[in-house]
């Protein structure tokens, strides 16, 4: 997120502002094209828990791996929805760092994480998770070169808002 989308999105007071912002952004053809909009889908608790040691919090786990999803500067005051942004000058740590990240190692916290689920299953959906990440450190890496801030929303279910609240 350059620069005048970022002083546009520290301006808005309120959190139905800041969500009519965020879907405009996403929808824009600029921000579209551009290759700077990642799609976590529904992967970024089980990314945000392997790269936090399992935990679920925004202050959970060390930086820079809580940053990735997460971590930053909360700008939604609800607990219906998340909005946060990482600074430019975080991203290039963030980028290192999972420029670093061995899929081995992810597989293993990846697995401790979702050890209830079939193999079958947890292999399809580790393909998926990793696939993701990997668009996420292209992500970083691409704004920590155009030192360009990083905006994480998600809608949340009620199961998630009091485990995130």
């Amino acid at each position: 997120m350059g620069r005048e989308h970022a002083k546009q999105l520290f301006s808005l007071k309120d959190d139905d502002s800041l969500r009519k912002f965020v879907e405009g952004l996403k929808n824009s053809k600029e921000i579209r094209s551009s290759g700077r909009l990642v799609d976590v889908q529904t992967h970024w608790a089980a990314i945000h828990c392997c790269l936090t040691e399992g935990e679920l919090d925004p202050a959970g786990g060390e930086f820079p791996w809580n940053h990735v999803i997460l971590g930053g500067k909360a700008l939604h005051r609800g607990n219906d929805y998340l909005a946060v942004v990482v600074r430019p000058d975080m991203t290039k740590f963030i980028a290192e760092a999972l420029g670093d990240l061995k899929q081995a190692d992810f597989r293993a916290k990846f697995d401790a994480y979702r050890k209830d689920a079939p193999e079958s299953a947890r292999n399809k959906e580790f393909v998926e998770v990793w696939r993701t990440l990997q668009e996420l450190r292209v992500l970083f890496e691409d704004a920590a070169t155009n030192m360009e801030a990083v905006l994480f929303t998600a809608e949340l279910g009620a199961e998630n808002a009091a485990k995130s609240a």
